[in-house]
């Protein structure tokens, strides 16, 4: 599919043309970019999984290092969430030097990508690029990348909490669960929360009182921020970081 082609110039995010871009600035310009780029279809509104992000040299300079390019990526996941969007593929970012760009402007690429793992020599020397499939060897970042938090809002466990992120996560009574509840009409193991299409996803394990969103039974769901779970006598809430 053909890339969608948007510039950002300094006059648009309202500082000088000779101020510097600013992290916030791009976070601003990537979530716009996201909502304004998806789509609807019949598995919900999914949105490109591929940006590029043009500065010129002096931000690029500034600007262009993992721990950005991982600040960013959190950030679109955290979007998607919250705008109760879906997303297909490997989510990635790249960060590109323009010398012919001035101080303080962007040009944001996405496209919709059936995206693999990209060889050393398809990317110049200009280009920082980050994809989630990265993610398995070492980059001298957190190794935990927290997008959400569960936290008991009544219950035996009240204000027990627990920040998720891409990793499956168990709940119930047993030690070996991630999140532990004591309530004893909770199941040993009653549920399990999974990332998929980049959205977490609850699911009842089998357990002997059921699983309950937002006070309707159901075997699994798609959590939005806010969203309330119901398990046993305990009521957790769900919500974006």
């Amino acid at each position: 599919m053909g890339s969608f082609l948007k510039k950002y110039l300094p006059s648009f995010l309202g500082h000088k043309f000779s101020g510097d871009l600013e992290p916030a600035e791009i976070r601003k310009a990537l979530e716009e970019e996201i909502l304004q780029r998806r789509k609807q279809t019949k598995k919900g509104y999914v949105v490109p999984n591929a940006y590029m992000i043009r500065m010129g040299t002096e931000d690029y300079q500034r600007l262009s290092s993992a721990r950005l390019m991982e600040d960013m990526i959190v950030f679109a996941e955290k979007v998607l969430i919250s705008s109760d969007s879906f997303m297909d593929g490997t989510l990635s970012l790249r960060l590109s030097e323009d010398a012919s760009m001035q101080l303080g402007a962007m040009e944001i690429v996405s496209r919709y990508e059936d995206l693999q793992p990209k060889a050393a020599a398809d990317t110049d020397s200009n280009t920082l690029v980050l994809s989630r499939s990265d993610f398995t060897r070492p980059l001298n970042l957190p190794p935990v990348r927290r997008l959400a938090s569960l936290r008991v809002i009544r219950g035996i466990d009240a204000k027990s909490y627990l920040e998720i992120g891409e990793r499956k996560v168990y709940l119930g009574r047993r030690d070996q669960n991630d999140f532990i509840l004591t309530d004893l009409n909770v199941s040993r193991l009653h549920a399990s929360i999974e990332y998929e299409r980049h959205r977490h996803v609850i699911r009842d394990a089998g357990s002997l009182n059921g699983l309950f969103v937002n006070g309707k039974k159901m075997s699994d769901a798609c959590l939005l921020s806010g969203d309330e779970i119901g398990i046993g006598n305990t009521l957790l809430r769900y919500e974006v970081l």
